[in-house]
């Protein structure tokens, strides 16, 4: 499979005609960082697997789903999102062996902030201090085993999918500037996994989790019908939340089905190389000069 999508990728890349420029044009965002936005290119029959808001208690659940069906996907982590309770100092201290293994199984992690808070109701410098401050206990917390986290997810995917005010989208689109790649997701393609905490699950594992609970069991037929009913051989960014026990549990039913469909998994550094044909390293660098 691995080595089956990096031809495949190869293959886009030297047939693809994107470039910096395609950017522009399909986003708009002309003074914000360069990324995948909605109504970006993607490649086709091809589905990014994106998880935000871990790592949690399920997100070692995930990752045994993501290698049993040789999947690579992409997280995007925050150090402070769980509750003070359910940390010891802070998330990354709490999962270490989870982000190591991450990284160690050909995973993309990318950068959730540090406290998950709302770009749009931020000052720019508030917003460059949560990228840094997660970027530093990352560091702080994995030692030789982290890496700089090139690749940004907005908490909220704000203000590009909630806000239509365009002077606040200017504002984050220039304290964003020269900190990293913006990966947002499809928006027809958001699982609706975060939307509530339904009987049966919760953040934590403890007698609070019943999987077999009938609401439990349709917030799972609602994340797998809201995903594959609308799959028609386009690209997908997918977003998920390893912090719902009700995503691990339908995560293997929507591989299955997308890989009967055709489908291949990348991550949002395979889209840098496949849009770009550069690393996410070489092209960060480039748009901070």
């Amino acid at each position: 499979m691995k080595t089956a999508l990096s031809i495949s990728l190869l293959l886009l890349i030297c047939c693809s005609s994107f470039e910096t420029s395609t950017y522009t044009q399909q986003t708009g965002h002309t003074n914000g960082p360069i990324g995948y936005y909605e109504g970006d290119p993607l490649p086709p029959k091809t589905a990014f697997l994106t998880f935000d808001d871990g790592p949690s208690d399920w997100t070692s659940d995930v990752l045994d789903v993501l290698k049993k069906e040789n999947v690579k996907a992409t997280f995007f982590v925050c150090g402070a999102w769980l509750p003070k309770a359910n940390r010891i100092g802070n998330s990354f201290r709490k999962y270490k062996t989870v982000l190591i293994r991450m990284k160690e199984e050909g995973h993309t992690i990318g950068n959730h902030t540090l406290g998950h808070q709302n770009f749009a109701s931020m000052s720019p410098k508030r917003i460059e201090s949560q990228l840094d401050e997660n970027q530093k206990l990352y560091q702080n917390e994995l030692g030789e085993y982290s890496g700089k986290l090139i690749w940004i997810r907005p908490p909220f995917g704000s203000p590009y999918i909630r806000t239509k005010n365009e002077l606040i989208k200017k504002r984050v689109s220039s304290a964003l500037q020269g900190k990293g790649l913006v990966f947002m997701w499809t928006k027809e393609f958001d699982s609706t996994d975060s939307k509530e905490w339904v009987k049966g699950e919760w953040y934590e594992k403890g007698p609070r989790i019943d999987i077999d609970n009938e609401k439990f069991r349709k917030k799972m037929d609602r994340i797998y019908n809201s995903l594959v009913s609308k799959t028609e051989g386009q690209g997908i960014v997918i977003l998920f939340h390893d912090t719902h026990p009700t995503t691990k549990e339908v995560l293997p039913f929507v591989i299955e089905k997308l890989k009967a469909e055709g489908y291949t998994f990348a991550t949002a550094e395979d889209y840098t190389r496949w849009r770009w044909g550069k690393t996410s390293e070489e092209l960060s660098e480039e748009d901070s000069d």
